[in-house]
């Protein structure tokens, strides 16, 4: 698992994360997506109703690494 606070680029290690019943619905939804899909570099974001608050998901392995950004293979292979 990685975590990456995009407004200071930190790695973080601790989250809460408080979702209305929709919401976590979605996240399900997504989720399911993710672990059935073919599709390396397959991801989603997931916005509150105002778009003011934002999740990206993704799923990630050492097939899939040149997918993702710089910033992002720096937090996969070295967490931080």
């Amino acid at each position: 698992m990685r975590m990456l606070d995009e407004t200071t680029n930190k790695s973080i290690n601790n989250l809460t994360l408080l979702l209305e019943k929709a919401e976590a619905l979605q996240l399900i939804g997504y989720l399911e997506e993710l672990v059935t899909s073919e599709i390396q570099g397959e991801h989603y974001h997931m916005n509150n109703t105002d778009y003011s608050k934002e999740i990206t998901i993704a799923l990630f392995d050492s097939r899939n690494l040149d997918s993702f950004s710089d910033r992002y293979r720096i937090l996969i292979m070295n967490d931080e």
